[in-house]
């Protein structure tokens, strides 16, 4: 037997070498699959693309991730809010109806993460200063729907099947502050 394979039998040697070994695959399962990243990681917005087939049927996938920076007017003054925006799409050419498609948003503060929300959609924006809008597009005759967030909790404040106008708006930012 070799001098490298004894090494390895010893218990001192074989845990840490094993621990690494699964940390690494671990690492790389949630990084690479998931998707989920680690807290550090919070920092960054790496956009993908995978073009697969499932099935017999080609798929496009993609995850677009963004960073927006919003003041919240508070009645102690304002603060400023880092959404972590990502925006994922299972889109399969030629099929009808809306891909599968969610938008996730991470409200942070420093480094801490306040609130977080992910709602079925294809697109997502803040419309005004404490409202989040995420639009999910219809199929055929059916209309979008339009889901609005509060950006101080991230709590669902109404969806409709219209967009909502400004007076709708500042009403429903009203309806935030207080």
């Amino acid at each position: 037997m070799s001098q490298f394979v004894k090494v390895l039998r010893k218990p001192a040697v074989a845990f840490p070498v094993i621990l690494i070994i699964a940390l690494i695959v671990e690492f790389v399962l949630l990084e690479g699959t998931l998707g989920i990243s680690l807290p550090s990681d919070r920092n960054s917005a790496i956009s993908r693309i995978e073009a697969k087939v499932k099935g017999t049927a080609p798929h496009f996938v993609t995850l677009n991730k963004r960073f927006t920076v919003v003041e919240l007017v508070l009645n102690r003054g304002s603060e400023d809010l880092v959404l972590r925006e990502s925006f994922f799409m299972d889109w399969e050419p030629g099929v009808e109806g809306p891909p599968n498609a969610t938008v996730t948003v991470e409200a942070m503060n420093g480094k801490d993460v306040r609130w977080t929300f992910r709602e079925l959609g294809e697109r997502g924006e803040p419309v005004t200063g404490d409202v989040y809008q995420v639009t999910k597009f219809g199929c055929c005759d059916a209309p979008p729907t339009y889901t609005y967030f509060s950006l101080r909790d991230g709590t669902k404040l109404r969806s409709t099947h219209s967009k909502l106008d400004n007076r709708e708006l500042e009403a429903l930012d009203a309806l935030v502050i207080n």
